[in-house]
């Protein structure tokens, strides 16, 4: 599975990914996770199974939906990102994907 995580500037993106890898490996689940900034995501979004999108990006959901149309796109609540809630987001992914 690979999941690309869509970040403003990657400050917290590279920590949250590392969650994400982390609930990755405690469900059993062979994972490549990466995040891009908003500008770069175009470049790698062809690689991804899904994308989640920081809260931040919320204005810029329906952009990055329309480089891959098809493809799962997951807006990221305020509340899990803010917890660092990647066990509940990896699963939103796993499902998002298995679709």
């Amino acid at each position: 599975m690979k999941i690309l995580l869509c970040c403003l500037a990657g400050v917290t993106s590279t920590l949250f990914s590392s969650k994400l890898k982390d609930a990755a490996a405690r469900k059993r689940v062979d994972a490549t996770v990466w995040s891009a900034s908003e500008v770069a995501v175009e470049y790698s979004i062809g690689l991804a199974d899904v994308v989640l999108v920081e809260p931040q990006l919320r204005s810029s959901i329906d952009k990055i939906k329309a480089l891959e149309p098809g493809k799962p796109v997951i807006l990221i609540s305020e509340e899990d990102f803010k917890n660092f809630n990647a066990m509940k987001i990896f699963d939103m992914a796993v499902e998002a994907v298995q679709k």
